[in-house]
C-alpha cells in the first residue's frame, strides 16, 4: 500500500470538514489558513460558462500540470458527484495530485500537487 503524502492527508481532512459548506468565502478562508494547501503546490479552479478555469496557482505548479488537472476535472469530475480523488500524473516527472471538488456547494475545486 502506498503512503499518502502529508499534504494530501491535510487536504483530505479539510475536504471532509468543508464538503457541505456552501459559503465560498468560508471555504477560501479555510484553504488559505492551511499553509500546505495554499502554498506553492496548490491550484484553485472554478467553473465558468461550463468550462474549468484556473483562478490561483502556486509557484511550484507548472502550466503543464495545471492543464492536465483541468482535463481531469473536465472529463472525470464535473459530470459526477463531488468527492475527493487522488491521481498520479506525468508531466516531466510523476506527481501525486489530490483533487478536492467543492463545485456542488462552493463552486470551486482545489488541487494539491506533491
Amino acid at each position: 500500500m502506498d503512503d499518502i503524502p502529508e499534504t494530501a492527508m491535510a487536504a483530505l481532512r479539510l475536504y471532509y470538514e468543508l464538503a457541505r459548506t456552501d459559503n465560498r468565502e468560508a471555504v477560501l478562508t479555510a484553504i488559505a489558513s492551511q499553509p500546505s494547501l495554499s502554498g506553492p503546490c496548490h491550484v484553485l479552479f472554478q467553473l465558468m460558462d461550463s468550462r474549468v478555469e484556473v483562478i490561483e496557482c502556486g509557484s511550484l505548479v507548472t502550466a503543464e500540470v495545471a492543464e492536465i488537472i483541468v482535463r481531469i476535472i473536465e472529463s472525470d469530475i464535473t459530470r459526477s458527484e463531488d468527492g475527493a480523488r487522488r491521481y498520479t500524473i506525468s508531466a516531466g516527472s510523476l506527481c501525486d495530485v489530490t483533487i478536492l471538488p467543492l463545485f456542488q456547494n462552493a463552486g470551486i475545486c482545489l488541487a494539491v500537487v506533491v
